[in-house]
Formats: C-alpha cells, sequence, structure tokens
C-alpha cells in the first residue's frame, strides 16, 4: 500500500465463532469510512441488602460485552464515488450523474452481511470489521437507520445507519486469554505418568483430601490405578 492510500473499511461476514468460514460472497466496503467510533467496556454486578441495612452491597459478577458503535452513510445523490474516495466536482443537482446508486439496494447489501439470518445457524452472522489496525471479530446488536433526503417522488437520496455490535470470542479462546484455574470452576485434566489422585487433587484444590470426592464422581473403583492418557473431571468444590 503506498502512503497515503485511502483503505476504506471493509465488513466481512462468517458463518462460525471462530471466524474461520467466511460466509460466500457477504463483503461490504463502506461508502465513506466512519468519522470515528466508540468503544464501550462494562461490568455486571450482583445487588443485595444486610439485613437489618438500608444500604446495598455489590459485588462483581462478569464482564458485560464489549461493544462497538458506528455509524454508516448510504448515499444516492451520486456525489460521493464508491471504492475511489472523495467528493465529485460540483454538488449541484442539475450536475448529478445518471449512474448515481440506489440508496435502498445499497443499504441491503449492506443488511445481508450484517443482519439477515443463517439459514444454517439460525442467527445472523458473524461480523469482521476491517480498517487498518482495527480487526473487531462481533455481531450485529442494534441498527437504526435514518433517511435525510429525498427525491422529489419520496424515494431516500441519502440515509444513516447507527449501528452497534458486541465483540464475540470463543469459549476456546476465552478460556485461554482468561487462564481459568478457580476451584470453583469444573476442569477436565489428562493424567500423565506419575501421577496420583491425591497429588492431581491438590493442583487443582490446594489440597488433596477431595482425592475420594473425585474418585466417587468419575466412578474410580480403585483410585490408586491411575492409567496415563486417562481423562479425570475435577468439579467445583462445595463451599
Amino acid at each position: 500500500m503506498s502512503l497515503g492510500e485511502l483503505k476504506k473499511m471493509k465488513l466481512v461476514a462468517y458463518t462460525d465463532i471462530s471466524f474461520s468460514t467466511k460466509a460466500d460472497g457477504l463483503e461490504y466496503d463502506v461508502l465513506i469510512n466512519p468519522e470515528s467510533y466508540a468503544l464501550t467496556y462494562g461490568t455486571e454486578v450482583n445487588q443485595r441488602s444486610a439485613q437489618g441495612s438500608s444500604e446495598t452491597i455489590t459485588s462483581f459478577n462478569k464482564r458485560s460485552p464489549q461493544s462497538l458503535t458506528f455509524k454508516f452513510l448510504f448515499d444516492g445523490t451520486g456525489v460521493i464515488k464508491r471504492g475511489g474516495g472523495g467528493l465529485l466536482s460540483g454538488l449541484a443537482v442539475p450536475g448529478l450523474p445518471a449512474d448515481k446508486p440506489n440508496v435502498v439496494e445499497d443499504f441491503e447489501k449492506f443488511k445481508s452481511v450484517v443482519y439477515n439470518f443463517d439459514g444454517t445457524t439460525h442467527q445472523p452472522r458473524y461480523v469482521q470489521l476491517q480498517w487498518g489496525p482495527l480487526l473487531y471479530n462481533c455481531q450485529m446488536t442494534r441498527m437504526t437507520l435514518t433517511f435525510k433526503l429525498f427525491n422529489p417522488d419520496g424515494s431516500p437520496l441519502r440515509a444513516e445507519a447507527d449501528c452497534t455490535f458486541n465483540g464475540v470470542i470463543d469459549e476456546v479462546k476465552l478460556a485461554t486469554i482468561e487462564n481459568r484455574q478457580s476451584p470453583d470452576l469444573t476442569h477436565v485434566r489428562t493424567v500423565k505418568l506419575g501421577d496420583t489422585l491425591p497429588l492431581l487433587c491438590y493442583r487443582e484444590y490446594g489440597n488433596s483430601k477431595y482425592y475420594y470426592q473425585v474418585a466417587q464422581y468419575n466412578g474410580l473403583t480403585d483410585f490408586k490405578k491411575l492409567t496415563p492418557g486417562m481423562k479425570l473431571v475435577f468439579p467445583p468444590i462445595a463451599k
């Protein structure tokens, strides 16, 4: 890419949450890059009141999905070039090109990428927003289309879509990122040569005394005989 080349945002539809399979032909290049975008972070909390107290006690529950907000422009006046960038010379209506784009058709193409249901998964497709350093895996959760300019016959000449996308990540990647090791989550471990059940319990729970409960949970008749390669489930600890 040459220095200073205008790079347009692209939206690419995928059929799976791991973003490994593109939906055939479902890509959309924006007409004009957004002037700005907003990233929103949040958390969800549990609220409870102590007995006899008028105050509310809050405790962390989980993180809310990260969201990204954009505004996309759809223009049917013909004054904006698609693919090249910039305005055509002269904004006077008599000079508008005869082959100007159709706002409704352009929006329907955009909607087919970000909103229409996938017949296989029965949900809107996953979308990857690509723009310079931004590479955002998401699904659209909200879209408001506002028409702003009209032909004399009432057909729209310009529209703006205000869209919100929630970031998505598959469970395998999420577990890797968070490095989940908490004893209040279920874990599956593979037995290695030299492992014993008390030793594995110590690694999971910080105490080897739970070996009997883990043996029962996994249906082991002799917890002293562990075979390398076998899978053991370590359930959450009752508090």
